[in-house]
């Protein structure tokens, strides 16, 4: 069945005009386009959480939900690309390993994208809170306290001194 099929295949490919190229070219370009649209909006969800983190307080809880939203877009187009590219793979006259490779490109795309945000994430600060510690002074216990002063950070405390007023408020 296997050796029919090929058969098969190579004699379609033999009665191939130009024009049916041409349209199996058109029909790559454009899939390939609606997958660029998807990371695009993705990359550009994710920027915008980015600025929104930095601005301020409930910016920071807006920059989750947009790199939520370019996770979905990231996600949702690299899945559609793949899935459809196997589903039109003989429209687009494209050989299984070309379809592979293609596969495994926007896999990749998709996995630098999640290192990213991921490691921008890891970069958050965390804050741990301690409770019934002795030796606290201000709520905040002896490790916070190290971290702080190791990194220059004054945080919260800075807020506090200046009146309850954040970086651009």
């Amino acid at each position: 069945p296997l050796a029919k099929s090929r058969a098969l295949e190579q004699q379609q490919q033999q009665q191939l005009t130009d024009l049916d190229k041409a349209d199996a070219l058109i029909l790559r370009k454009s899939h390939e386009t609606g997958f660029l649209s998807w990371f695009r909006n993705g990359l550009l969800a994710t920027g915008i959480g980015v600025i929104a983190f930095v601005q301020s307080e409930v910016g920071r809880e807006a920059a989750y939900v947009f790199f939520v939203l370019g996770g979905v877009c990231v996600s949702f187009g690299g899945a559609s690309y793949v899935s459809n590219l196997f589903a039109l793979r003989r429209l687009m006259l494209l050989s299984a390993p070309a379809v592979l490779l293609h596969g495994a490109v926007v896999g990749t795309i998709a996995l630098f994208w999640l290192c990213a945000v991921s490691l921008y994430i890891g970069r958050l600060e965390v804050e741990i809170i301690h409770e019934g510690e002795e030796g606290e002074d201000d709520g905040e216990c002896r490790e916070c306290r190290e971290r702080r002063e190791q990194r220059g950070y004054r945080g919260s405390q800075d807020r506090e001194d200046r009146g309850g007023k954040g970086r651009n408020e």
